[in-house]
C-alpha cells in the first residue's frame, strides 16, 4: 500500500474517527485506525468496540500508488501529522516486511501496523430496523439541550445514555441522573408502527455532537434492536480537498429506561417568572460561598422577590435579592446550585419559568417560548 496526500487531507479525514479510539485498550488493534486505499479513495476506521467512525474521501488522480489496507496507531498517527507544515505532502508506505513508513520534506517515522484483517468491527450487515428522518441541526440540538443530565457513573447502566423516543412525528430525547431530568423534542418523520425507545451510550451521544452540524442537511437515523447507524456527509473546507462521508455505528445500552412521565410534575400551583441572564449571574455570585462538596444554595420565594442564599462551613455567607413575576405564599427550597445553572445554559429565552408544588417536590423549569424543551430539578433534602 502506498499514497501521497496533502497533510491538511488526511488530518481532516482521521480527525472524525480518532475520537472513537481508546488510548489504551485490552486488545492492542484498537489503539489502532485502520487504512483502506483504493484508487479512487481513502477509507479510515476508529472504533472501541461500541462506537464505530468509518470516514470516506475521494482522492485525487495519482494520489494511490499502491492500493492495499493495515492498521497503525491511531494517536501516534494524529500527533505526527498535526506537527508537519501545515502545506507538508505526505508519503505513506507501507513496506512487505508490514512496517509504516511515513516521509514529508526531510522527515521520515517508521510505525508498527497489525493486519487489518484483524481489525474487529461492528456486525452492521443485518442493521434493518425503524428509519428516522431528521434534520442534522435538531438532532444535534436534541443532545446539546439533554446530555448535561446523563449519569457519569452509576450501577443503573441506563442511566448514563440518552433515551430517544420515536412517537408518531416526534423525536424526543430524555436523560436522567435521579437528582434531575431533561427533555427536549423536536418534529420528525419514522417508518415506526408504534412507539420505540432506544437508549444511546454517552460516548456516543458525544461524538454525534461533535459530528453533526447546524445546518438543516436531513439525516436518516437507522435505529435497530443493538445498533442505531447514520452515514453524515461532512462538507469540504476549501476547493483542494473532497466532501467526507462519515459512517457512524454503535451499539445501543441494554436495558429499560425509567417511565420519565412519572417524573414530570404537573400541575404544579405556584408558578414564578424570573429574569434569565439576572438569575443566572446572581446564583453564579451566591454560589461561590456554598458548600464545596454540596453545592447548595437556599431559594426564598416571596411575593415579588427572590432571596438566593449559601452558606459553608467557615462561616462565609452570600445573600442576593432579585425582583420576580411571584404572587404566591412563601416557600423556601434548596437545590445543588450547578443543577439549576445547567438548565440555564441551555435555555436561550429572556426569562425562566419555575412551577413548584412543596418545598420538597421536584420543580418544573421551562423558557415559556419553549415548550418543546422540559426540565426537572429535585430540591435537596434539608
Amino acid at each position: 500500500m502506498r499514497l501521497k496526500i496533502a497533510k491538511e487531507s488526511l488530518l481532516n479525514v482521521l480527525s472524525h474517527v480518532v475520537g472513537a479510539v481508546e488510548r489504551r485498550h485490552t486488545l492492542n488493534i484498537l489503539s489502532n485506525v485502520k487504512l483502506q486505499v483504493t484508487e479512487d479513495s481513502l477509507t479510515i476506521t476508529g472504533s472501541d468496540l461500541e462506537v464505530e467512525l468509518v470516514a470516506s474521501t475521494s482522492l485525487a488522480a495519482g494520489a494511490c500508488l499502491q492500493v492495499g489496507e493495515t492498521t497503525v496507531p491511531a494517536r501516534k498517527l494524529v500527533d505526527i501529522c498535526k506537527s508537519l507544515p501545515n502545506a507538508a505532502l505526505i508519503d505513506l508506505q507501507i513496506t512487505e516486511d508490514e512496517r509504516c513508513i511515513l516521509k514529508s520534506g526531510n522527515s521520515r517515522f517508521v510505525l508498527g501496523t497489525l493486519p487489518a484483517a484483524d481489525y474487529p468491527l461492528l456486525n452492521t450487515e443485518n442493521s434493518a430496523g425503524t428509519k428516522v428522518s431528521v434534520t442534522q441541526r435538531e438532532l444535534k440540538r436534541l443532545f446539546e439541550k439533554t446530555a448535561f443530565a446523563m449519569a457519569v457513573q452509576d450501577v443503573r447502566f441506563y442511566l448514563t445514555g440518552t433515551l430517544l423516543e420515536i412517537d408518531q412525528n416526534q423525536l424526543r430525547a430524555v436523560t436522567t441522573d435521579g437528582h434531575r431530568l431533561a427533555l427536549c423534542e423536536t418534529l420528525a418523520s419514522s417508518n415506526a408502527t408504534q412507539v420505540m425507545q432506544a437508549i444511546v451510550p454517552r460516548k456516543a451521544v458525544a461524538e454525534l455532537q461533535r459530528l453533526l452540524s447546524v445546518d438543516d442537511e436531513p439525516l436518516t437515523l437507522v435505529i435497530g434492536r443493538e445498533l442505531l447507524n447514520v452515514s453524515i456527509r461532512i462538507p469540504a473546507r476549501d476547493k483542494e480537498q473532497a466532501d467526507i462521508l462519515v459512517r457512524f455505528n454503535t451499539k445501543l445500552i441494554d436495558g429499560k429506561f425509567p417511565d420519565y412521565r412519572r417524573v414530570i410534575p404537573r400541575g404544579g400551583d405556584k408558578n414564578v417568572t424570573i429574569p434569565h441572564d439576572v438569575f443566572k449571574q446572581s446564583l453564579q455570585r451566591v454560589a461561590i460561598l456554598s458548600n464545596e462538596k454540596l453545592r447548595g444554595v437556599f431559594l426564598n420565594f416571596n411575593p415579588d422577590s427572590l432571596q438566593l442564599r449559601a452558606n459553608n462551613p467557615e462561616q462565609d455567607e452570600a445573600v442576593e435579592d432579585l425582583a420576580i413575576a411571584y404572587a404566591g405564599p412563601t416557600l423556601e427550597m434548596s437545590f445543588n446550585a450547578q443543577y439549576i445553572l445547567d438548565v440555564l445554559n441551555v435555555l436561550d429565552g429572556d426569562d425562566v419559568c419555575m412551577q413548584m408544588t412543596e418545598a420538597n417536590q421536584s420543580v418544573l423549569v421551562q423558557d415559556p417560548a419553549q415548550q418543546d424543551q422540559v426540565y426537572v430539578v429535585m430540591p435537596m433534602r434539608v
